[in-house]
């Protein structure tokens, strides 16, 4: 019997996604994705579809044709009362591999990694050549302590510590800067990213520089890394309530979750 052919299995596949439930154990179905090519903060739309009942997407999402060395954006239009959107950002440096970008999500939580059948999986070449930043110095209070705030916490789970020295920045709905922190060798930041009180109900998003600071770990991530960023959009319904937002990466994947 012959193999269907699928987004998976087609030899021109550049970039290709399956999105799950982790909260049902069950597919992710009609979840709307779009994939963009970046251009500094310009997007091109590239290509946008639904999955089907498998997560998955009938014809891939990038093909090896119209892939151009650069920085790319998925976009999975998630229907969640804390997360705005999951988008994911990413490089491409080798175009004839094929790179697999599944989404796990939860009702609180998701994870999204790199992954690809070993027969055409991306080659990383050279040295990353960005300074590392130390990490920052100071004890911030613990989560919940002293009213309702924003905090957050970096594990590197490559190495089994904190993310010390990795940047993480607080913007608004508009975009506008709230607050920008380095991270202490705890992986935690030296001051809340929202101090106590001054939370109001509104969408926000928090962006982890984990490229640059994977590129300086001593870890074969090539000369580009594949995730510069990680961007976790969420909504504050009540600001009296405290909001934990602890981020685990490695190399290849990262994950995000509201905790308490």
């Amino acid at each position: 019997m012959n193999q269907r052919v699928t987004d998976l299995t087609t030899a021109d596949a550049s970039v290709t996604s399956h999105v799950l439930d982790a909260g049902s154990g069950r597919s992710g179905r009609l979840v709307p994705v779009r994939m963009f090519r970046k251009n500094g903060e310009t997007l091109e739309l590239l290509s946008q579809g639904v999955t089907n009942d498998d997560g998955r997407f009938e014809k891939p999402l990038l093909t090896t044709k119209q892939a151009q060395k650069g920085a790319y954006r998925l976009t999975f239009a998630v229907s969640s009362a804390f997360f705005d959107d999951v988008s994911v950002d990413f490089n491409l440096s080798d175009l004839t591999a094929h790179h697999h970008i599944p989404l796990a999500l939860s009702p609180f939580g998701f994870m999204v990694y790199r992954g690809a059948p070993p027969h055409r999986a991306p080659k990383e070449h050279g040295t990353p050549q960005v300074r590392p930043l130390a990490p920052a110095e100071g004890v911030a209070p613990m989560p919940g302590t002293g009213g309702a705030g924003l905090t957050t916490h970096a594990i590197d789970i490559a190495q089994g510590a904190g993310a010390g020295g990795m940047q993480v920045s607080l913007f608004d709905a508009d975009g506008t800067l709230i607050n920008s922190l380095v991270t202490t060798t705890e992986g935690r930041t030296a001051s809340w990213l929202v101090p106590a009180g001054a939370l109001v109900r509104g969408s926000y998003e928090l962006v982890f520089d984990i490229g640059r600071y994977f590129a300086n770990g001593g870890l074969a991530v090539g000369e580009v890394p594949f995730f510069t960023t990680a961007r976790i959009r969420f909504r504050v319904s009540d600001p009296n309530e405290h909001y934990h937002l602890p981020m685990i990466a490695a190399p290849w994947g990262y994950s995000c979750y509201r905790g308490s």
